[in-house]
């Protein structure tokens, strides 16, 4: 593993990303350890996808009408048919663990009813699928220049439109696309 625990961190896709499914990725990082990383695209919405249908689809009753609204994100590649909530707050779900001090990621569907109602979290998005990296494979891609990092903050996270999140990252980390060698992470 890098030196650097990149959990809460940004993954921005490098405009030379030779993956298509990852053009233009913003992927927060919820775990980073010697056994690998996850991480969850959040600038991908599923337009096709609104939540309170999702829901409604797993015999949740939706009452808060924002929520039928709300589309869900594709998070990644893996397991599509897989939903992460991730969302602000601590970790009090059936299957919920901490990713930092007021950010969590849970899988349960006790988390799914109270969103339903409108209760339960301050903000939240749910992700069809993830992304995931082996042992050092991560590691092996930031050397390769695949990837850049961007310390993570909520408000890109949760209240800037997705459309703009991939661009706002970089700008965050000093990054203009327009001027970035196709050698970048090559000494």
């Amino acid at each position: 593993m890098s030196k650097t625990n990149l959990t809460h961190h940004f993954l921005i896709a490098a405009p030379e990303l030779s993956d298509p499914r990852f053009e233009q990725a913003l992927i927060y990082i919820c775990r980073h350890d010697n056994h690998g990383a996850l991480g969850l695209m959040v600038n991908r919405p599923l337009e096709q996808a609104r939540v309170g249908k999702l829901l409604e689809d797993l015999d949740i009753e939706v009452t808060d009408p924002q929520v039928m609204e709300d589309v869900a994100l594709e998070g990644g590649p893996m397991y599509p048919e897989v939903g992460f909530v991730l969302h602000t707050g601590q970790p009090e779900w059936a299957s919920s663990f901490a990713i930092s001090e007021n950010v969590c990621i849970t899988t349960s569907q006790d988390i799914l009813k109270r969103i339903a109602a409108g209760q339960g979290v301050g903000h939240y998005q749910l992700c069809l699928g993830h992304a995931s990296w082996g042992k050092k494979q991560l590691d092996q891609e930031l050397g390769n220049g695949d990837w850049l990092v961007c310390p993570a903050d909520l408000t890109l996270l949760f209240d800037t439109p997705f459309e703009e999140r991939w661009q706002i990252a970089a700008d965050k980390i000093g990054v203009n696309f327009d001027y970035l060698s196709s050698d970048i992470g090559h000494a």
